[in-house]
């Protein structure tokens, strides 16, 4: 009885939600064998929110990725968030471990969300050779919707005597069937250098009907003469069709340094098809090409949200 009570006064004061993801398929890659991996990573997350007063909010975020073929954790404990903020009529800011906020970007071109077999090679493609998944001790900020308008910076601390802070900064558009972004940054140093590379990165989509198609180009300078700068490219589009999504991608990079010119290190294209079973679970079937390193890649499996 008493720890019933307590557990009602604490809901009373706060909101917590328990989520995730378990996926799991089967995938096959030109010269390897068949494993079993993911399409979306599996993970296990605790959000909430405590209401202050006058509109303000505290807020958290633990997210853990999980190896859904061995039940192992992959990183550590809360490597996907690992965050605590406020959010009010100002906006939203919050500190720790986040997404990258350029990368975060790709999702909203990319057609298989930067996942999967297919999506995955577009997603370190886009990174133009700089960019990455997540970022740690960071100071994130998103501001209210202005008429469709998102503004949002990020500042990521080197925590290294010495070295530089990371920055970032985005802005989005999102009005009925057109949606926009625009970022750049400046790579956090992880040791003393001379080099800040550097990423800038567009790209938008338009839906019309049961079809959206989308494009985005960014380019990633290392700052470093060995290996130069990145620039890429990719077009997307998708269609709600027989109670899934059809969707297709085409991808392309090109490398310039102090020793090649447009040298292509990338050339990808890739169809899939997500079947929803109920809002919660769907089967996917993807393929796709890498033309330079001629590989082909298959891949079957299962997503069910919680």
């Amino acid at each position: 009885m008493v720890i019933g009570a307590f557990a009602s006064s604490a809901q009373a004061q706060s909101n917590v939600t328990v989520y995730g993801v378990v996926d799991l398929g089967l995938a096959k890659t030109t010269n390897g064998t068949t494993v079993e991996r993911e399409n979306h990573a599996s993970r296990l997350g605790f959000k909430g929110s405590e209401e202050l007063g006058n509109g303000l909010q505290a807020i958290f975020n633990l997210e853990s990725e999980i190896l859904a073929d061995t039940g192992m954790q992959k990183g550590n404990l809360f490597d996907r968030q690992s965050w605590v903020g406020l959010k009010g009529s100002f906006g939203t800011v919050y500190m720790g471990r986040t997404k990258d906020l350029i990368d975060g970007a790709q999702t909203r071109v990319e057609p298989f969300g930067a996942d999967g077999v297919v999506g995955k090679v577009n997603e370190a493609m886009m990174r133009g050779g700089v960019g990455a998944s997540r970022v740690a001790n960071a100071i994130t900020y998103n501001s209210p919707s202005f008429q469709g308008f998102v503004l949002s910076a990020q500042a990521v601390l080197s925590e290294v005597k010495g070295a530089d802070t990371g920055y970032a900064g985005l802005v989005t558009y999102d009005n009925g069937p057109v949606s926009l972004h625009a970022g750049y940054q400046r790579v956090v140093q992880a040791a003393v250098t001379p080099a800040e590379p550097k990423l800038w990165t567009v790209g938008g989509g338009y839906k019309f009907g049961d079809a959206k198609v989308t494009a985005a180009y960014s380019k990633g300078d290392t700052d470093v003469a060995a290996t130069g700068e990145f620039k890429s490219y990719l077009v997307g589009v998708s269609y709600a069709i027989g109670g899934g999504e059809a969707k297709a991608v085409y991808g392309k990079q090109k490398q310039s340094n102090n020793k090649v010119n447009d040298l292509d290190t990338v050339k990808e294209f890739g169809l899939g098809y997500d079947y929803s079973l109920s809002k919660r679970t769907a089967v996917y079937g993807y393929a796709g090409r890498e033309r330079v390193k001629s590989l082909t890649s298959y891949q079957l499996g299962i997503t069910h949200k919680f």
